[in-house]
């Protein structure tokens, strides 16, 4: 299919302005640009500024709740974390897209900042995810949430969290997790060139493969850090008894192949996971749901399948 016209004049504006030199200027301009981008009317109940314990620090979060009455037992939640190849964004930059799933899927959503890198290498991002979850878990009834109905959800960078959460949680004998909602995950740092995605998409579709290098070089502290199943969940040995998953990928993205191999992994390993293709998209399309009505009617079609989900646990 061919490029969505409205994320390709995201691209044609991009492109035309300067580029950060640095880090630095990076985590600066994402913020701006989320900032600037439109954004879809969603109305939900006001939402609510926390402050989670970390293993090493206090941890920003914000909480979302469907306007409404709750239910006796309290709104499903699903603990949210964003992407950013681990080094940028922040809460404010997907204020957005959570704002839209908690519409989308009736679930209270829980959304968690995380240490980033190179500050904090792997594994401080998914050491403080599992902690996020855990802690929403131990407190719902403060969230108001029910603990029984706990899912996960993440775009890029943040899904691969949430898949780290899952082995986590099924390994350290955790809050069991209803369902996970993985956006254009990365879920193989090792071996690219298998994914013909990578080459098709290298360049001019905003994620690039020059950027996904710098990215891990960035996160990993060392080499064989790569391998290891919380990273590339892909070379993993044991993919068995995992939740179910829906996984979105974007035609016009690098990561698109490991996305649906990851799903294809889940399926052979036994598990019920779902892929939903994103035809015309480009990598980070879920924060562009006020520009394209195609991102949007599919990051709907995604929240529904998560309200499904929690709605039948």
């Amino acid at each position: 299919m061919p490029l969505d016209p409205a994320l390709r004049e995201v691209l044609l504006k991009f492109a035309a302005a300067p580029q950060p030199n640095g880090l630095d200027e990076m985590r600066q301009a994402v913020v701006a640009n989320a900032a600037r981008t439109p954004k879809r009317a969603v109305s939900i109940a006001p939402t609510r500024d926390l402050t989670l314990p970390g293993p090493a620090s206090a941890l920003p979060a914000r909480l979302y709740t469907p306007e409404g009455t709750a239910p006796a037992q309290g709104w499903p939640l699903t603990v949210f974390f964003h992407g950013g190849g681990f080094v940028a964004y922040n809460i404010e930059t997907h204020d957005q897209v959570c704002r839209e799933l908690c519409v989308g899927a009736g679930s209270a959503v829980l959304s968690v900042e995380y240490r980033l890198a190179p500050e904090h290498k792997f594994p401080a991002p998914v050491d403080d995810a599992y902690a996020a979850f855990t802690w929403a878990a131990a407190n719902a009834a403060d969230l108001g949430v029910n603990p029984a109905r706990l899912a996960l959800a993440g775009d890029s960078a943040g899904a691969s969290l949430c898949i780290a959460v899952t082995q986590r949680a099924r390994d350290e004998h955790g809050p069991a997790i209803t369902a996970q909602l993985l956006i254009y995950p990365a879920a193989d740092f090792v071996n690219t060139d298998r994914y013909p995605s990578r080459r098709e998409n290298a360049e001019g579709y905003f994620l690039t493969e020059e950027r996904m290098k710098f990215f891990a070089q960035m996160y990993l502290a060392e080499a064989e850090h790569g391998v290891h199943p919380h990273v590339s969940p892909l070379h993993a040995a044991d993919l068995q008894q995992l939740p179910p998953a829906l996984i979105l990928t974007a035609e016009f993205d690098p990561l698109r192949d490991e996305g649906i191999a990851y799903a294809e992994a889940l399926r052979a390993a036994g598990n019920r996971a779902e892929h939903q293709p994103g035809p015309g998209m480009i990598h980070g399309f879920a924060n562009m749901t006020g520009v394209s009505p195609a991102a949007a009617a599919l990051i709907d079609t995604a929240a529904a399948w998560l309200g499904r989900e929690l709605a039948q646990a």
